[in-house]
């Protein structure tokens, strides 16, 4: 019978342990989950605080940038105006030491078709006229860029020499209008080709070729009319005088190339603008020499 009653006790308190074991289990999993939910409350609210520094700091910083890059963005600077008597500025280079006295020393351009610099019969078509300028045409262009290049010797005869050159006046054939054509003659080929090359760098709009043998537009001995230009021997002979105004200008326009080949060849537009307007332009500086004393009366020195 104390046995039974005792099996009957173990039995009830193995049931009350059962009942009450899960009820404490489950206390501690709540906790538990309390605790997790409160530190990622937690953690939220850090990672706001952060974001809202982040933010503040970002607000602060953004003026600072705008007003930095603001006061950062360049000023305009007032441009000088131009006055209409004022000479335009040829060159800021200093003149050469020293002349060029060769045509190898020359700094032009070459032209694209060049010929043999050993050809023994050059020649050059340096420019062309209309049949209404007449045979004593003055070439002024022409004769301006020779005067500023003294390492090209005009002779009256043949050439004889590297350097030397002798001009001729052509007319053309009913084909060509009968027009004017002023054909240069060389000892070589490469003479005439640097002669090409200088006529070409300064006068504008200058088609000037070299031509080995037989010339072009039906040009032959026959068609030579006269010699022209020999006055170039003389340097001093071609200088434009007071009254010469397209002189006066191709003079500027010469000299300006001349002094500074590799900047104004075939780009100068100073000749063009002062026949335009030669008020606005220094033209007695024109009547120095050499080309050396005009740049420095266009400078103002």
């Amino acid at each position: 019978m104390k046995i039974a009653s005792l099996l009957s006790a173990l039995v009830a308190l193995t049931f009350a342990g059962a009942i009450v074991l899960p009820g404490c289990n489950t206390g501690d999993k709540a906790e538990e989950s309390k605790d997790k939910k409160s530190k990622k409350d937690d953690d939220d609210d850090d990672d706001k605080k952060d974001k809202k520094k982040k933010k503040d700091k970002k607000d602060d910083d953004a003026p600072a940038e705008k007003t930095a890059a603001k006061t950062a963005e360049p000023t305009g600077q007032p441009t000088a105006a131009k006055t209409a008597d004022a000479a335009p500025a040829v060159s800021d280079k200093a003149p050469p030491t020293a002349p060029v006295t060769d045509p190898s020393q020359q700094t032009y351009p070459d032209v694209a078709n060049k010929i043999a610099d050993n050809c023994s019969t050059p020649f050059v078509i340096m420019t062309t006229a209309p049949n209404s300028v007449g045979a004593d045409y003055p070439w002024t262009w022409t004769r301006q860029a020779m005067l500023a290049n003294q390492q090209f010797k005009v002779v009256g005869g043949e050439p004889g020499a590297p350097g030397e050159v002798a001009f001729d006046l052509h007319q053309a054939s009913d084909k060509h209008q009968n027009a004017w054509v002023l054909v240069g003659k060389c000892q070589d080929g490469g003479t005439c080709n640097k002669l090409a090359a200088m006529n070409k760098a300064i006068v504008a709009g200058s088609m000037s070729q070299p031509v080995c043998g037989k010339l072009p537009m039906d040009l032959s001995p026959s068609t030579r009319k006269k010699p022209v230009l020999r006055e170039l021997g003389n340097p001093q002979n071609t200088l434009p005088d007071s009254k010469d105004v397209p002189g006066q200008c191709a003079r500027l326009q010469a000299c300006s190339v001349a002094m500074d080949p590799p900047t104004k060849a075939g780009k100068e537009k100073i000749g063009l603008d002062c026949q335009k307007s030669p008020s606005n332009f220094k033209t007695s500086c024109a009547t120095k020499y050499p080309c050396a004393e005009v740049m420095k009366c266009l400078d103002g020195k």
